[in-house]
Order: C-alpha cells, then structure tokens, then sequence
C-alpha cells in the first residue's frame, strides 16, 4: 500500500511544475524521506518564526502565506494550491518570515530541510531552480511593494484580475476572458491591502463602469485594455479614472 501511494506521490509530482524541471530521479529521491502533512481549515501549519522543518508541495487543498503585524492585522503575501511550493528561502533562514495556514482541508508533502539540503548538494540543477524561485520571490516582493506605495485600491485590483488572466493557458488568443477568484473576498481583500468593504466598492464601481462583471467569485474581464491601462503605473502625464 505504501508502495502504491509513493508511487502516486510521484506522478503527481512529475506533473507538477516543479517535477516537469527537475525530472523522475530528483523527485524520487526526494519522496525517499517526504512527510505527508495533513490540514484542516484554519490550522495553522507554520508558525511565524518558527524554525524551518523543510519544502511544501500542496497536494490538495489551499494554503495562505501571510506576515501579521500588532494588533493582530495580517497580509497575505501568497496563496498556494495544488502543485505549489513554498518554504524555498525559509531553507537558509533561522525562522520561517510568514506564517502559513490551512484555507480549505490540506494536504501537503514536507520534504524535511537536511535530507533536501543534501539532495541539493548532489544535484546542481536543482540547487539552480532553488535560486531561480528566490529570485522569482524576490522580483514578486518588488513588484508587491510598488503597488502597495504606487498604486491606489482600484489599480492593485486591476493588477491582481489581469493578473489572472494572464496566469491562464488561454490569454494569449484571447482579448476578454473571465477569471475565479481563488480565495474569499475577505481574504483577498487582506492581499491588496485594503478591507473587504473597500473591495466591494471597487468592484461595484469597476462593474458599474462596464469594465467587469461579477458573478459570485467568477469575474468577467468585460474591457480588458482598459483593465490593463488601468493597472499600469501612476504618471504624472497619463489621466485615468478615479475610483476610491
């Protein structure tokens, strides 16, 4: 039975983005020490600032990374969901900088932090996509920084929704498109730094503006080179539209 479910582990790893990289023999030899993981809603799976165990891969379920600040007040820097990883530079770190909880029932794959360090050091190509995803957080941290001190409520949206969109196999051939929110509004909201009461305005105003249309969590991208225009950086020569 352990043999079978390793051996689905692996598919699923293979599938993944990372398993697609990295191949068979680098994924194999990681399921060798992984630990499953498993989560109910709201569990808090790491703690902020406690000692790194190792790397995540979610296999199902949904996970927020988030920081929270006095007062209790919280950001979410990431969602994950199936096939994602996450805990990359937590691996050099003496505490874990976010905190993660479990959104919906979890389960993930932890593949413990010394075993996976020295599987790093046989295989150079994957001590290379270790660095390419560090970097690839370190330029989405940038990007999360300007639009939270260059960007007001409505642009960080249009950035998130076009976002998305832009995430999804079919953008390329297409000039409007719908997208699913993948979390609560709630939670959303905490991702763009505002409050959910805040999101529902802007949302009824880009709606109203015939710029989207919502559906529950679906979100119909009716004007997409406006949306885009809209989620461009603020210059002092370029007029937009106001909203909140």
């Amino acid at each position: 039975m352990a043999s079978i479910a390793r051996k689905e582990q692996l598919e699923f790893m293979l599938d993944s983005p990372f398993g697609r990289r990295m191949g068979r023999e680098i994924c194999a030899a990681m399921l060798e020490y992984a630990e499953t993981i498993e989560a109910k809603a709201d569990e808090v799976i790491i703690e902020q600032g406690a000692s790194p165990r190792g790397l995540y891969m979610v296999i199902e379920g949904q996970v927020k990374l988030l920081r929270s600040g006095p007062g209790y007040r919280e950001h979410i820097v990431h969602l994950a969901e199936a096939h994602a990883m996450f805990g990359e530079g937590a691996l050099f770190l003496q505490g874990h900088p976010v905190a993660t909880v479990a959104l919906q029932d979890s389960r993930l794959l932890l593949f413990p932090r010394e075993p996976f360090l020295l599987t790093m050091a046989a295989y150079p190509e994957l001590q290379h996509y270790i660095m390419r995803v560090m970097a690839g957080w370190i330029s989405q941290l940038v990007e999360k920084i300007d639009q939270l001190t260059l960007c007001d409520g409505a642009q960080r949206l249009a950035r998130y929704l076009v976002g998305l969109h832009e995430r999804s196999p079919y953008a390329d051939y297409v000039t409007g498109a719908h997208v699913d929110l993948p979390t609560r509004k709630r939670d959303l909201a905490t991702m763009l730094n505002m409050n959910q009461p805040s999101l529902s305005r802007i949302l009824r105003q880009l709606q109203d503006a015939e710029l989207i249309d919502v559906q529950g969590r679906r979100v119909v991208l009716k004007d997409m080179e406006a949306l885009r225009g809209m989620a461009r950086m603020p210059t002092t020569d370029a007029p937009r539209r106001d909203f909140d």
